[in-house]
């Protein structure tokens, strides 16, 4: 499964937040990518189903935070997100006056797209492509946070139901990837 460390999405989250042009809408688009990034990640969302998110769908339960979205076929679901995603939005709407109601990011998916693309390039990484890596660029923050989640919980079926796979052998593709890196690391 291809992916990104979790220090490469936290580099293009500093580059993405650091405008060439230094102008009030460069600085809220800049910003507006780098929390986006970080949202896909830790949440482990689709870019549909981040672009959709509304601070009112983030909410504490007893065991964390969770993000409510639409999955693919319109399915409700949950996902959990770190108290420093939670912060990071929060700061994002209130410093930008966006409502509890208001859509976080109400941009089209090509401009996420191109603003993600652009992060790639600007941390001098490598821009995934469908041809190459079979996933999209942003859809490789999905698969970079499973990643993460996995390394840290050891946990499949967490895993698993953070991603919202149906299947368990969807979720084991990951598995095999990590367990891939981690022997490459001990030689």
């Amino acid at each position: 499964v291809a992916h990104l460390s979790p220090g490469d999405v936290k580099l293009m989250c500093i580059v993405a937040a650091k405008p060439a042009k230094v102008t009030p809408k460069a600085k809220q688009d800049g910003e507006r990518t780098a929390a986006l990034i970080r949202l896909i990640f830790d949440a482990t969302l689709r870019l549909s189903e981040a672009l959709s998110v509304r601070m009112i769908d983030i909410n504490e339960t007893p065991s964390g935070w969770v993000v409510a979205i639409l999955g693919k076929g319109n399915r409700p679901g949950l996902a959990a997100l770190s108290v420093d995603t939670v912060n990071v939005l929060r700061g994002f709407a209130y410093q930008y006056h966006i409502g509890e109601a208001d859509l976080l990011f109400p941009i089209s998916r090509s401009t996420a797209f191109r603003s993600i693309q652009a992060a790639y390039l600007k941390a001098g990484l490598r821009t995934p492509s469908v041809l190459r890596d079979r996933t999209g660029a942003c859809h490789i923050l999905r698969h970079s946070g499973c990643l993460a989640r996995l390394a840290l919980s050891g946990s499949p079926r967490e895993v698993q139901i953070q991603l919202r796979h149906k299947s368990a052998s969807m979720t084991l593709r990951y598995q095999k990837t990590l367990t891939a890196i981690e022997g490459l690391k001990n030689q």
